[in-house]
């Protein structure tokens, strides 16, 4: 019996971790970039943040957020160009992890998809697709509908299965077991 009930919290806790990776993404980015940075805004002291992800690998994005001085003084072309095309501005480092640094660019990512959406699109989509709660939530956090991929919600719903499954299956190996003393 207490087979179901494990495999049904390993599910559950995968998918609010992911839930979470969201959450914590946007919640980093207002900690340590939002002063400087912005997502379709414009520049403010550091670049506009939108696209990023699709500017530079991530690996190299991972290097530059936690020292983009190390970066500079070894020579790195892109790093010395950033630093001369925001006037000398040193990006202050950040001692983030490889993980919450992944969570701001999932988080800039998904914003900057809804940023480059046009608005009447999107405007016409939201009233088609979103009940009146659900549309306080999208002003919000207007990537609440793509927190998800299609296989997350496959995945969730095959553990859920699994762990119906074997809850069946165990109550039944039970009850043939009563029923045979």
């Amino acid at each position: 019996m207490k087979t179901p009930l494990i495999i049904f919290t390993l599910a559950f806790s995968f998918f609010i971790s992911r839930t979470t990776f969201g959450q914590e993404g946007e919640k980093l980015f207002k900690t340590n970039c939002g002063a400087c940075h912005t997502i379709g805004g414009g520049k403010l002291v550091g670049p506009d943040l939108l696209g990023v992800n699709d500017r530079h690998p991530e690996a190299w994005t991972l290097k530059w957020v936690k020292s983009s001085q190390k970066m500079i003084k070894a020579g790195d072309t892109t790093a010395v160009r950033l630093f001369k095309e925001n006037n000398g501005m040193p990006m202050t480092d950040q001692s983030l992890q490889d993980s919450e640094i992944k969570a701001v660019l999932a988080f800039i990512k998904g914003q900057g998809a809804v940023a480059q959406a046009p608005a009447a699109e999107k405007t016409a989509e939201i009233a088609t697709i979103v009940t009146t709660p659900a549309k306080e939530k999208m002003a919000q956090d207007p990537s609440v509908l793509n927190m998800f991929s299609t296989s997350e919600y496959i995945l969730f719903a095959l553990f859920l299965f699994l762990v119906i499954v074997i809850w069946v299956l165990s109550s039944a190996i039970k009850t043939l077991t009563i029923a045979e003393k």
